[in-house]
């Protein structure tokens, strides 16, 4: 975690210093400094999913929804990244509708599990 303050401190120091210069390059440095903590991001969630298969081995269950539930992290995560670059850009009406989007996505992809669990619920009762 101190890596990735660090890098996205040092991000924020050199887009605004190039934004009294040239502005458009800063957009271009807080862009190259979010890919790389991403690119951190994803690194630990290779770690997860390591996690989950080994969980996987030692307690038989069903990997459906763990699937799930892993599309829907990566869901936020890629729309809050560019929801963030265009509101850094300027963009905010284009920011609000790819968290739209986004949203809906994850409605969309977690309808299965809503369903599984009602499912469960009435078979309960």
């Amino acid at each position: 975690m101190l890596r990735t303050a660090l890098l996205g401190i040092v991000t924020i120091m050199i887009a605004m210093a190039m934004k009294q210069g040239k502005a458009e390059f800063s957009t271009f440095v807080s862009f190259t400094g979010s890919i790389l903590i991403a690119w951190i991001a994803l690194q630990l969630l290779e770690g997860i999913t390591g996690s989950f298969e080994r969980l996987e081995k030692l307690m038989p269950m069903d990997m459906e929804y763990i699937a799930l539930l892993t599309k829907m992290i990566g869901v936020t995560y890629i729309s809050e990244f560019a929801s963030s670059l265009c509101r850094d850009a300027g963009y905010s009406a284009v920011a609000g509708q790819i968290e739209l989007v986004g949203k809906l996505t994850i409605l969309t992809i977690g309808m299965p599990i809503v369903l599984a669990l009602f499912e469960l619920m009435t078979g309960i009762v």
